[in-house]
Formats: structure tokens, C-alpha cells, sequence
């Protein structure tokens, strides 16, 4: 009985840790598009639960655009999705203007 109550307690510590290095995380980075590797598949827009990424037109053609970068919490779904390697995370202090 007492392994089960170290293993869960091991387990409730893990999930605080883990939620702590997220928010962390979150306060400093924030995803960046990388324009010319961008073919505008919207396959991050559908990952994104936050609603970060948006399609944009412009005189380079349709690509994808970080619009709302508050929202961001740098969760990392978008970039993992991307089969282009057009997104990557950024320190929020060196966030480059991709539109």
C-alpha cells in the first residue's frame, strides 16, 4: 500500500513540474514562420489550439502568419506537424516581424 501512495504522489509531482516548465516556457518563447520554407498547407492552423497562426496574403503569395503571439504558449504541436520545417520556436525577446 505504501508503493502505491509513493507512485502516485511521484506522479502528482510529476504533472506540477510539468505544468510549472510549461508556463515557463511559454513566457519566453513563441513560434516564428520562416517565409520562404511556408507552403500555406494550414496543416499548423489545424494543430493550433490556440488560434497563434493565420493564413496571410501578400505580395510573396499565401503563406502562414503568426497573428496573435500573445496567445502562443509555445506548446510546440504546430511545429511538429509541419512537414516543411517552417516553424520553429523563438525566444519571445528576439521575435523577428514575419508578415
Amino acid at each position: 500500500m505504501n508503493t502505491l501512495y509513493i507512485i502516485l504522489a511521484s506522479l502528482i509531482l510529476f504533472f506540477i513540474l510539468g505544468h510549472f516548465h510549461r508556463r515557463k516556457r511559454a513566457k519566453s518563447k513563441v513560434v516564428h514562420v520562416v517565409d520562404n520554407q511556408c507552403t500555406g498547407c494550414k496543416r499548423c492552423m489545424k494543430r493550433c489550439h490556440h488560434k497563434v497562426l493565420d493564413l496571410v496574403n501578400d505580395s510573396t503569395g499565401a503563406h502562414i502568419a503568426v497573428e496573435y503571439p500573445e496567445r502562443c504558449t509555445a506548446c510546440g504541436d504546430c511545429v511538429t506537424v509541419c512537414k516543411f520545417n517552417a516553424l520553429e520556436l523563438i525566444d519571445r525577446s528576439n521575435k523577428r516581424n514575419n508578415r
